[in-house]
């Protein structure tokens, strides 16, 4: 568990070894047929796309890989704090 100030945040994390159920090859052909259904799947009203787990987080690296990671102002403040009671240079570019 982390403590952030008075706030505590925890998330559960399980990690299961499909080859335990399933074999993996098998497992893996399934979820290839289950990405292609989705991604042919016609997207809900409101929506232009149709997104599976993982591609909010694909798009947000592709676009912060090249225009960095967007930081607010406190978390800069508490940055060049940390860096000028440390001694370990922070810039940002």
């Amino acid at each position: 568990m982390f403590e952030f100030g008075s706030s505590q945040i925890s998330s559960p994390l399980r990690a299961l070894e499909i080859a335990g159920f399933i074999d993996k090859d098998v497992f893996k052909n399934q979820i290839d047929e289950w990405i292609k259904v989705f991604r042919n799947t016609k997207p809900a009203p409101g929506s232009n796309v149709t997104l599976i787990p993982g591609d909010p987080e694909r798009e947000a690296e592709a676009i912060r890989s090249k225009a960095g990671i967007p930081l607010l102002k406190p978390v800069v403040d508490d940055l060049l704090d940390i860096s000028k009671k440390t001694g370990i240079p922070f810039e940002m570019k």
